[in-house]
């Protein structure tokens, strides 16, 4: 009698230690990370990811309803963050997003031994104003400058780093293809008379030490896409976290259609 009553006793408990397990495993994977509308997801990585053609085919990004979101995914400059931007229109306020890396994506002398799911609620706020001032650039400051290609005006931007710096996306070409977020003398892109500063109110605003600090982490990345990752959703991002380009937000759909033909041209414009 005694027997059966351990054995019964033990079944019990393995039964409570699953039921344990598997709800904490629920709740793990569903706790959720509060971010904002144009929030920038950035998920550390193990080890140094391999990106190639198969490496999005292993990544998800997914609403509450199971629909696929339309972002763009891109390694950090040294392949130790995944970093995700949201749709042009950004994520929906008050949804939830669930990002899933698959164990088959590839890494450098490191495997993953499971998938790993990543839930993420989207809450209102973090709208920012800019404005436009002209004076001499400050440390921390976005610069601006005003340029035209092809009949479309456009402003192109970097973070002031002090000593006639800044830190932007460019390119020795033009293109795309090159194009990299580096440290440049000033002059060469933002020259002297033909510049503005973008003044950034924000509900949440990096201080001008921040700011650097920020974009210091992203020099040597090599991701620039006209429509999803392009210099102003750079430095907004320095700025408030915010990865969003407000050309692009403000322009009428002729004009968007413009730009996605410069975009697979593969033009860079700065």
């Amino acid at each position: 009698m005694k027997k059966y009553f351990f054995v019964k006793l033990i079944s019990i408990f393995i039964i409570i230690a699953a039921a344990f397990f598997i709800c904490r495993t629920y709740i793990f994977q569903n706790k959720a990370t509060n971010i904002y509308k144009y929030s920038q997801i950035q998920i550390p990585l193990e080890g140094q990811i391999i990106w190639n053609d198969s490496t999005l085919k292993n990544i998800s990004v997914k609403d509450k309803n199971n629909d696929t979101i339309d972002v763009y995914i891109f390694p950090s400059a040294n392949g130790k963050t995944l970093l995700i931007n949201p749709p042009l229109d950004g994520f929906n306020e008050n949804d939830k997003i669930y990002v899933t890396l698959s164990s088959n994506l590839h890494f450098k002398n490191y495997r993953m031994k499971e998938d790993k799911k990543l839930c993420f609620t989207i809450k209102a706020g973090n709208s920012s104003t800019l404005s436009r001032i002209v004076r001499k650039p400050q440390y921390g400051d976005i610069v601006g400058t005003t340029d035209n290609f092809m009949g479309y005006k456009y402003n192109h931007y970097g973070i002031y780093i002090g000593n006639n710096k800044v830190i932007h996306y460019c390119s020795s070409t033009g293109t795309a293809t090159d194009a990299q977020i580096k440290e440049t003398d000033m002059d060469t892109y933002f020259k002297p008379g033909n510049y503005f500063i973008l003044n950034v109110k924000s509900s949440v605003e990096f201080n001008p030490k921040e700011t650097v600090k920020r974009a210091e982490t992203r020099l040597g990345e090599k991701s620039y896409n006209l429509l999803e990752n392009n210099c102003e959703h750079f430095v907004i991002w320095a700025k408030t976290g915010n990865s969003k380009s407000y050309q692009l937000t403000n322009l009428s759909q002729s004009e968007l259609a413009q730009i996605k033909i410069f975009t697979a041209m593969g033009i860079n414009l700065q």
